[in-house]
């Protein structure tokens, strides 16, 4: 079982894969050691005033929301995020650089099995648009494991069920 959590709920399923590249047939299809998913939503909404009723009168006007996300593997993806093409136009457009740079992962999806709360099984994809991978981390965990961690910013993250 993994969790996913996500800034006002946690959703625990199995991760069956995670899908990055330029599209659905180019790219790594991660099915092995996907140990965690987790994302949350930066910038809520702020008054600019003292408290009060919230309207939208009282409501700054915002920059855009971002979304920060994590996954957690077992083993080493660096495939995935350092010799993956992950722009149709580019070639050679990885999502992590060795210089440090990184580029948008034009298509990013994470799979995962879940049961509703009448126990159906669904099956339920987050996609992560104009997302891109800013950090990678290994540690060592639980029994000596090694965990690698890969962290980025999206514009947007959404989900569907089926």
């Amino acid at each position: 079982m993994s969790l996913t959590a996500v800034k006002t709920e946690k959703v625990y399923g199995r991760i069956s894969n995670v899908h990055i590249g330029y599209d659905a047939t180019h790219g790594v299809n991660i099915t092995n050691g996907i140990l965690g998913f987790e994302y949350h939503r930066i910038h809520d909404a702020v008054r600019n005033k003292p408290p009060g009723a919230a309207t939208s009168a009282t409501i700054n006007l915002q920059q855009p929301s971002h979304f920060e996300w994590k996954l957690t593997f077992l083993s080493d993806s660096r495939v995935a995020f350092f010799a993956t093409d992950v722009q149709v136009a580019g070639g050679n457009q990885y999502a992590l650089v060795d210089n440090g740079s990184s580029n948008k992962i034009e298509y990013f999806k994470v799979i995962m099995t879940i049961q509703d709360s009448a126990g159906a099984v669904k099956t339920r994809t987050y996609t992560v648009t104009n997302g891109y991978c800013l950090r990678n981390s290994a540690m060592i965990g639980k029994d000596d494991d090694a965990i690698f961690e890969y962290e980025g910013e999206a514009e947007y993250i959404s989900y569907a069920d089926a």
